[in-house]
């Protein structure tokens, strides 16, 4: 598996960060310009889940099929930590039926997703339906080891990408879709 690769069972943290692009194009051409290597595209679609406590989402994707993906984040415009699990998933209606039966379905959230992978960062270049254009970079704290240094090359792709402060996202995808009930 290419070291950028999403893995398809697992547990881990991440050094995570949100921005509004405007341009897809031209954030691609500055993430390649830092010798980044596209891992590929794929296209995602995202089904949350009222939860009392982090976030849970039915991820299908056409790359590497259903996935349950639990997540803990806090909402802050910096870059933060997120501690995720990802399990792979046999028969993903019947667990949307079963989960939103349990807690309540909440927003989907349909995008295509450019993966780049630089330095231990995957760099993701999304398309989301109904919202836009962003950029999300999520900065792997089981192999950067420092949670300092993962800052440090974030803090080196904001600058290469041009991203302002006004420019960061603090909430989801589902948050952004669907404030009241992500």
């Amino acid at each position: 598996m290419p070291p950028g690769a999403i893995e398809t069972v697992g547990s881990g943290s991440n050094l995570e960060l949100k921005a509004r692009i405007a341009d897809l194009d031209s954030a691609r051409e500055r993430v390649r310009a830092l010798g980044a290597e596209r891992q590929g595209a794929e296209h995602q679609v995202d089904q949350y889940y009222q939860v009392p406590r982090g976030r849970i989402k039915l991820r299908r994707s056409s790359l590497d099929g259903a996935h349950l993906i639990v997540y803990l984040r806090p909402n802050d415009v910096s870059a933060s930590v997120s501690t995720f699990h990802r399990l792979p998933v046999d028969r993903p209606e019947e667990l949307a039926d079963t989960l939103a039966a349990i807690f309540g379905a909440g927003p989907i959230v349909d995008k295509e997703r450019e993966v780049w992978w630089w330095k231990d960062v995957r760099v993701h270049l999304d398309q989301v339906a109904g919202l836009g254009t962003f950029v999300e970079f999520e900065a792997r704290l089981d192999t950067i080891g420092d949670q300092g240094e993962a800052g440090g090359l974030i803090d080196q792709l904001t600058q290469q990408l041009g991203i302002e402060s006004s420019d960061l996202i603090s909430d989801s995808y589902g948050e952004m879709t669907c404030p009241t009930t992500a």
